[in-house]
């Protein structure tokens, strides 16, 4: 299991293949007082984190599962996967839900996030380096079919 830095981009750690950005909608969010864009294509809900299952699993970046009509998913806490240092969730955490994958195999994640902000309408020139410049701070891009590596897939469900 490779483990993404919070020092570099997270989406260049997974694979080798440079991302390529596109305009449209972005979701904004906050994790460990760092600002996150997502685009809003991937996002399938925002859930309350109570509707957690915490559960005590071998790998310390799993919370716990939760579900969205029927499907169950892993919830991440990012802040471990990204290897960003603990801290206290902000006052009303959120999971947001993510298809990871193609339309046809794709799967449901979560993820723990301090606070959702906005949906911004980004252009193709408000990304440089991995991250969004404009609308105030600059927030690193995610993109949540890098965030789960096969491996990390294959550890909790081996049987996909």
């Amino acid at each position: 299991m490779r483990r993404l830095r919070a020092d570099k981009p997270p989406v260049e750690t997974v694979s080798d293949a440079l991302p390529v950005y596109k305009a449209g909608k972005y979701l904004t969010f906050r994790v460990a007082r760092q600002d996150f864009a997502m685009s809003a294509d991937c996002v399938r809900g925002i859930l309350p984190v109570h509707e957690m299952v915490a559960l005590e699993t071998p790998h310390d970046f799993i919370c716990g599962f939760a579900a969205v009509g029927g499907r169950d998913f892993p919830v991440l806490d990012l802040r471990a996967k990204l290897g960003i240092p603990h801290g206290s969730h902000g006052r009303e955490p959120f999971i947001i839900v993510v298809h990871a994958g193609d339309e046809a195999g794709g799967r449901l994640l979560g993820f723990i996030a301090d606070r959702v902000s906005e949906l911004l309408d980004l252009r193709a020139r408000d990304f440089r380096n991995g991250a969004v410049r404009g609308h105030g701070r600059p927030r690193r891009v995610l993109d949540p079919d890098r965030i789960m590596t096969a491996d990390d897939w294959a550890a909790f469900w081996p049987n996909l």
